[in-house]
């Protein structure tokens, strides 16, 4: 197409081969996709969207007393920009065009299926079953998909309902999506199973194991006679001895307490007998020596381990007290005295009434099993021998010995 711009007297004139007007190409592709007509550049310079530029690239001012006129080859009349009304025109004329054009391509794209339904249709019933999708896939696509696939395929593709696939409903690229999709999923699906047999072989490997480790434990020693009654007694002296620091605040305010605590003056002195607490230290790691001996009976060893893990939690209290004084010091705003003496005394007479509590029990031959968490650990200890009644629950403890064990490896 040649254009020629008619300049206002006196102005610079302007080579038309030197002037650089945008090809059709570079239109929006609302237009630019669907005609190769000279036209269409026409309208979109005539609509505003090309601005003129000059010859070093700079846009080229817009004077109102100007007057461009481009002209086409083809045609003879002549559109100024002056004239809003015949730009209009130009405007919707081309747009039809463009939508003619349009109507042209989705004929065309249409008529394509149709001749591609024809093919595929092979008892030319005018809809496509399951079996003829699945040869039009591996004709048109090279992909070979099973009989499950391709059900799956024709039940997202018909839109209707009818069971079948209508000249309107074949669309290959959405059968290339749905085979996409069903690849993730049965990927997925996979992972899942094989996810589930790994957990389910590894759980009955544990289960076996643990089978195996119930049939191996050695017979319970049951035994609930006096000696080992008044040796479940004596394990939570140590316990008792060691929560009397916490009892002083208690003991200060009733002074007729006393008297009790002189039953408990031989055990303090005997554990007092090695200096710098090493008598608690030695008493300690001797009960805990017993307690793991599986000749033992089962009610001291309990006793053993519940009076440990009490005397335990002293310990604990006791450092937990220590960091929190070393805080308040150095804040500078110590403890009031009520809080520690309040919180002293909750201490001992938790301690000392589990402590009674386990005695009593065990003077009848009993196992004292009431005290929750204390009573569990404890239970725990004496796991690794079977009673003689097979009454025990085991699966509380199959997660601490094998499953837990198994998920740190």
């Amino acid at each position: 197409m040649s254009l020629t711009f008619v300049a206002p007297r006196g102005a610079l004139s302007i080579d038309a081969q030197h002037v650089a007007v945008p090809s059709t190409a570079a239109a929006p592709r609302a237009v630019g996709e669907h005609s190769s007509d000279p036209r269409v550049g026409l309208a979109l310079l005539l609509a505003g969207r090309y601005g003129s530029r000059s010859t070093n690239g700079a846009s080229a001012p817009r004077k109102r007393r100007s007057r461009w006129v481009v002209q086409a080859a083809k045609g003879s009349s002549a559109v100024t920009e002056d004239d809003p009304e015949a730009l209009a025109k130009e405007a919707a004329k081309l747009r039809e065009e463009v939508a003619v054009l349009e109507q042209e391509q989705e004929e065309a794209r249409r008529k394509e299926r149709q001749a591609l339904f024809r093919i595929l249709d092979t008892d030319s019933s005018g809809a496509l079953d399951a079996k003829e999708l699945q040869k039009g896939i591996k004709d048109v696509m090279g992909t070979d998909v099973d009989d499950a696939t391709a059900e799956r395929l024709v039940q997202a593709l018909d839109l209707n309902g009818d069971g079948i696939i209508q000249p309107e409903e074949l669309d290959f690229d959405a059968v290339q999506r749905l085979l996409k999709e069903f690849r993730k999923e049965m990927q997925s699906k996979e992972e899942a199973e094989k996810t589930a047999a790994y957990e389910t072989t590894e759980e009955q490997m544990l289960r076996k194991e643990w089978e195996q480790f119930l049939a191996s434990r050695p017979p319970r020693n049951e035994d609930t006679g006096l000696l080992t009654r008044v040796g479940s007694l004596a394990a939570y002296l140590l316990p008792l001895t060691d929560a009397l620091r916490f009892g002083m605040f208690l003991f200060a305010a009733f002074p007729f307490i006393q008297p009790f605590l002189d039953l408990l003056v031989i055990p303090v002195l005997l554990i007092n007998a090695l200096p710098f607490g090493l008598g608690y230290l030695a008493t300690f790691f001797v009960m805990q020596g017993l307690a793991t001996n599986k000749e033992l009976p089962a009610l001291l060893r309990y006793n053993l381990r519940q009076a440990i893990t009490l005397d335990i939690f002293l310990v604990l209290m006791s450092l937990s007290g220590g960091v929190f004084q070393a805080f308040a010091n150095l804040a500078q705003t110590p403890i009031p005295l009520e809080i520690v003496g309040f919180s002293s005394t909750v201490i001992y007479l938790v301690v000392t009434a589990c402590c009674l509590y386990s005695i009593a029990v065990s003077l009848t031959g009993n196992l004292p099993t009431g005290l929750g968490v204390l009573s569990e650990v404890a239970e725990f200890q004496i796991f690794d021998t079977a009673p003689s009644d097979g009454k025990e629950d085991t699966s509380k403890f199959f997660d601490r010995l094998f499953k837990d064990k198994n998920e740190k490896k």
